[in-house]
């Protein structure tokens, strides 16, 4: 296990798994700091070769509320847009290059820039105590920004609209019905859920969730009429890997698999 000083987050590695965890009490608000440190801890866990998954979670009673409003509260236009292009566009860019699977794990609130960390990652597992909100209109007067690009993809405009327009905090059951998230499981279970899922993961072959991320990403807007040869090409390159050759093997001989590709 490996562990990393930082100001507004904790980070280490244990067992494959980097965990990422926000720690700016009482309610982990984003500014800039913490903003760079989260694009630092994921660029260290993408370069660590001991690292499989990422894992994203809040201290305390929550994720985070979301932006700092005393932060901001004296921005105009050009340095808001600056910050947001910190907050949006480079921390989307750098979640996407990962090569690793980035799930969030979710207690208590997450509120509007929360929501966005959790989006931007793979998988969202929940406690049957959380609630997500996107309080950006009657907070900030203004649009929520990537939640509504987000929302409209996972539910639907009908229902993105309600919750964007209200600012009303969905709760983590209705979030798991809908679509929005990935699970809800009990508070209690909420860390060896996570774990569970991660591990499993982390199990997998390195190469493989490699491809199949930037697959997944790669296809989330393309055209259908360019799927099939996209899909046909994906899949038989694998074939030719150490690692499809290996869980080829493993499969006959009913054994688990050792990858080659680390």
């Amino acid at each position: 296990m490996c562990e990393s000083p930082y100001s507004a987050l904790r980070y280490r590695v244990a067992e494959g798994i980097a965990h990422i965890v926000l720690d700016r009490p009482p309610l982990n608000l984003i500014d800039e700091v913490l903003t760079r440190e989260y694009h630092h801890a994921l660029q260290q866990a993408e370069a660590d070769p001991d690292c499989r998954v990422i894992i994203l979670s809040g201290s305390g009673k929550g994720l985070s509320g979301g932006l700092d409003i005393k932060f901001v509260e004296a921005f105009e236009q050009e340095e808001m847009e600056k910050f947001l292009r910190l907050f949006y566009v480079d921390t989307l860019a750098i979640c996407r290059s990962l090569s690793k699977p980035l799930i969030t794990m979710v207690q208590g609130y997450a509120r509007e820039g929360a929501c966005t960390l959790a989006f931007a990652g793979d998988l969202i597992i929940a406690a049957d105590n959380a609630d997500f909100g996107y309080p950006a209109v009657p907070n900030l007067a203004g649009p929520p920004g990537m939640h509504v690009w987000f929302l409209q993809r996972l539910i639907g405009r009908m229902k993105a609209a309600e919750l964007i327009y209200t600012g009303e905090p969905i709760s983590a059951l209705d979030a798991s019905s809908m679509g929005l998230i990935t699970k809800t499981v009990p508070a209690a279970s909420l860390e060896a859920e996570t774990l569970s899922m991660a591990a499993k993961i982390a199990a997998m072959s390195p190469l493989a969730i490699k491809r199949t991320r930037k697959l997944l990403f790669k296809m989330e807007d393309m055209a259908f009429s360019e799927v099939p040869d996209v899909a046909l090409k994906a899949l038989s390159e694998a074939f030719s890997s150490e690692d499809s050759k290996e869980a080829r093997l493993a499969f006959r001989e009913k054994r688990p698999p050792n990858w080659r590709n680390k």
